[in-house]
């Protein structure tokens, strides 16, 4: 078990902020103005929770009709609930194989009055009710290198996936030169029921790795991707970032709206090249002990492509209130510059956002995710410890 750290800023802190007129505000007026701070309310840290529910490695959060948070703790083999004051409530589930354990959870998500948890080890979702009491489990896996990119549940407890498209089993010595990405409509029980967006993306490729005799996915930044979210109503925004082009789905009658933007193509420099190989981090075990590489290892290095030019947006995000950010590139290669959408009337607004450190991965990222006028997200620190942030969205002065 990690210890905890002793140093006074390594306490939680919980800042509650006094309601102001400002937040009478709906986030398209506050969008308006082109500039979004994030203004941080409640931060929780491992010194305010029980030694035995620390975070180790959370990877996505979601919230119930309550309100309550609901964290999957990839390591601790567990979900943390919060309240909506981010008060430390209990933990769900434990490591293990049977029903109501879970194994590598990396998704949770909510809807219908059920909690809905992919378990990246044992392959499959498993659903409970409100509070927590398993249901049933049903497994889900998108095959041989597939890989789940995101869960999202609708209002009414049905589930949309996006994934990479695996191979069947016994077939990974023919290892396509593409991938296909797919948006899929699950059941209330996590079963299949149809395609909702699907499309041909080179964005990595396996390579073989002679002295471990196994193939390794080496990922191509900054290629085409599709790109998703789900809206609090239940519609779907869903697009391959090759143009600046994406649709609004409903799950039920297939495509309502498609936005597009012009935009000018900014090439991929040498620089962008050498930053995306000086960030890489590839962490291993050597004699026992865990290490992380200074640099990307070969076969990284002579197996991945750039484009020439980047896509015209990174990912899509929804807000509370139904409106979808675009996180864009830019010329300065800035992290926080979003267009924002009404998917009723289309473009609303260019924003630039303050006030936290917002990575360039912000939008595709399931450790970020808004409630109301609201942002939650996880936060990791240099050390690699994390905390649980509420920030309020205001208009920058």
């Amino acid at each position: 078990m990690r210890k905890k750290r002793i140093a006074a800023a390594a306490l939680s802190v919980a800042i509650f902020v006094p309601a102001t007129a400002a937040q009478s505000r709906t986030l398209a007026d506050i969008y308006k103005t082109g500039r979004v701070k994030l203004v941080e309310e409640v931060r929780v840290a491992d010194a305010a929770l029980p030694e035995d529910a620390v975070f180790r490695n959370p990877r996505c959060l979601a919230f119930d009709a309550k309100g309550r948070i609901y964290v999957a703790d990839y390591d601790a083999h567990h979900l943390k609930v919060f309240g909506p004051d981010g008060k430390f409530i209990k933990t769900i589930g434990r490591k293990g194989q049977g029903p109501g354990e879970f194994q590598a959870p990396a998704y949770v998500e909510i809807g219908g009055g059920r909690i809905f948890v992919w378990e990246a080890m044992n392959r499959r979702i498993s659903i409970l009710d409100a509070e927590g009491k398993f249901l049933l489990s049903t497994p889900y896996y998108p095959g041989v290198f597939g890989l789940l990119i995101r869960m999202r549940a609708l209002p009414d407890g049905r589930l949309v996936a996006y994934y990479e498209r695996g191979m069947a089993e016994g077939t990974a010595s023919r290892v396509p030169d593409s991938q296909q990405r797919v948006v899929e409509l699950l059941s209330t029980e996590a079963k299949p029921l149809r395609v909702l967006y699907e499309k041909k993306v080179r964005a990595s490729q396996l390579a073989w790795i002679a002295d471990y005799r196994t193939y390794v996915r080496v990922p191509f930044p900054y290629h085409p991707a599709v790109a998703m979210d789900v809206l609090p109503a239940g519609a779907i925004a869903a697009g391959l970032n090759e143009k600046y082009e994406f649709e609004i789905l409903d799950p039920d009658k297939g495509r309502q709206e498609t936005f597009s933007r012009p935009w000018t193509p900014i090439k991929v420099a040498d620089k962008d090249k050498q930053d995306h190989f000086a960030e890489f981090k590839m962490t291993v075990i050597q004699g026992n002990v865990k290490k992380t590489l200074p640099k990307a290892p070969d076969y990284i290095l002579k197996n991945t492509e750039f484009p020439e030019a980047f896509p015209p947006y990174r990912s899509l995000i929804a807000d509370g209130e139904g409106n979808i950010w675009a996180q864009v590139f830019t010329e300065d290669r800035a992290s926080n510059v979003f267009d924002v959408f009404d998917p009723r009337t289309g473009f609303l607004a260019k924003i630039i956002v303050d006030g936290a450190t917002l990575d360039r991965d912000f939008a595709g990222v399931p450790t970020n995710r808004f409630a109301g006028t609201a942002l939650w997200r996880i936060e990791r620190d240099a050390d690699e410890y994390c905390s649980l942030v509420k920030y309020r969205l205001t208009a920058a002065k």
